[in-house]
C-alpha cells in the first residue's frame, strides 16, 4: 500500500485498524442488512443509483480502535485504507459510524493530503416523518471516531430544524477539537446556553454513547 498515494500518515497509524474480507455467503442476512430498510434509504439519498450496492458479493470491513488519541492519525489511516480498497475494486463505501454512503468515485477523488472536514466524518440526522413534522430527534452520528458521545435533541418543530442542526454541528466541531462534555455540564452557544444530560437509547440507537442537549437554541 503506497502511503503517499492513499494518504497513510504512518505505518504505526495503520496498526490501529484491522481489515477483514467477508463474502456474502458467510452471513447473508447480516450482509444484506447493509442494503435493506433504513440503510437502503440512506444509500439511495447518497448514491442515487444502487446497482453497485445490490451487485456486491463481498465486504471489506475496516475496524479502527485507539485507546487514547492526541491526533487524528487513526482516522486518516482508516480513510487511506478505504481508498486503497477502492483501488482494489470496492464499489461502495459505508461509514458505519456516521451512517453515510460514499461511491467509489467520490473516495477516489479525495486527495491524499486532504484537510480534515467535519462534514466528511460527522452526520447530523433529522428523524421525522415529513417535511413539516415535529422531528422526534435531531442527532449527530460519527463522534465515536473522536472518542466523544453523540449529541441528541428531542421533539424539534420543523421551523427549528436548521437552527438546532447548526447548534449540534457547532458543538460537534468543538468536541472534535478537544472539548470534553459530561452529563450535568453546560456551555455557551450563540444566543444562550446548552445543557447536557445523560441520554438513554429509548428512541433511537446511536451505536455510541449520547448526551441529551437542551437549552437556548438547542431544544
Amino acid at each position: 500500500m503506497s502511503a503517499s498515494r492513499f494518504g497513510l500518515p504512518s505505518q504505526e497509524a495503520a496498526a490501529f485498524s484491522e481489515v477483514r474480507r467477508l463474502p456474502r455467503e458467510a452471513d447473508p442476512a447480516w450482509f444484506d442488512g447493509f442494503r435493506q430498510g433504513s440503510l437502503r434509504n440512506v444509500a439511495e439519498l447518497a448514491l442515487g443509483n444502487l446497482r453497485a450496492l445490490d451487485a456486491a458479493t463481498e465486504v471489506t470491513v475496516i475496524i479502527t480502535s485507539r485507546p487514547d488519541a492526541g491526533d487524528l492519525a487513526h482516522l486518516q489511516a482508516a480513510w487511506a485504507i478505504a481508498k486503497w480498497t477502492v483501488a482494489r475494486g470496492a464499489t461502495v463505501v459505508l461509514d458505519a459510524q456516521a451512517n453515510r454512503y460514499w461511491s467509489a468515485a467520490e473516495l477516489d477523488d479525495w486527495p491524499a493530503n486532504r484537510p480534515f472536514a467535519l462534514s466528511s466524518d460527522i452526520n447530523v440526522v433529522v428523524e421525522a416523518e415529513g417535511a413539516n413534522a415535529v422531528a422526534s430527534a435531531i442527532h449527530t452520528r460519527g463522534l465515536a471516531k473522536f472518542g466523544r458521545p453523540d449529541l441528541v435533541t428531542l421533539d424539534v418543530p420543523a421551523a427549528r430544524w436548521d437552527s438546532v442542526a447548526g447548534v449540534l454541528r457547532g458543538l460537534a466541531m468543538r468536541l472534535v477539537l478537544g472539548l470534553v462534555l459530561r452529563p450535568g455540564d453546560s456551555t455557551p452557544i450563540e444566543g444562550g446556553v446548552a445543557h447536557f444530560g445523560a441520554y438513554g437509547p429509548d428512541r433511537l440507537h446511536l451505536n455510541n454513547d449520547g448526551l441529551l442537549v437542551t437549552g437556548s437554541d438547542a431544544a
